[in-house]
């Protein structure tokens, strides 16, 4: 059975990193209950420090909105604090950054010149 590996953005930050070589990479760039600035640095500089490997897909998630019956887009602070996550990483430009990860980025307006309904991955 595979190894599941858990770290923390400040653990990641810290310079703690386990070998990221799995296939699968969950990313929570923030939480409903702390999308403060504190928490949009700590996500940016854990992002920056992945060791991501060419193998790895990253799928992207905010916690905290199960029970809420909008779309993460239709949420403002939401929107906002993607929007000012991928104007620091570019992470909607990442290329294993998986396809459903990416749409609801730009949905969240992570890259104004994208029309992100209409957005297809671009051709391997």
């Amino acid at each position: 059975m595979p190894a599941v590996q858990f770290n923390t953005h400040e653990r990641v930050v810290a310079g703690d990193n386990d070998n990221l070589e799995g296939t699968v990479l969950l990313f929570q760039l923030g939480n409903r209950d702390d999308l403060t600035d504190k928490a949009l640095a700590t996500a940016v500089m854990s992002w920056r420090r992945l060791p991501i490997q060419p193998s790895t897909q990253i799928l992207l998630s905010i916690g905290g909105y199960d029970n809420d019956p909008r779309e993460l887009w239709d949420i403002y602070e939401v929107r906002r604090y993607v929007q000012r996550f991928c104007e620091k990483t570019k992470a909607h430009r990442h290329p294993q950054v998986e396809r459903e990860s990416r749409n609801w980025l730009l949905l969240c307006g992570a890259d104004p010149s994208v029309n992100a309904i209409l957005y297809r991955e671009p051709p391997v």
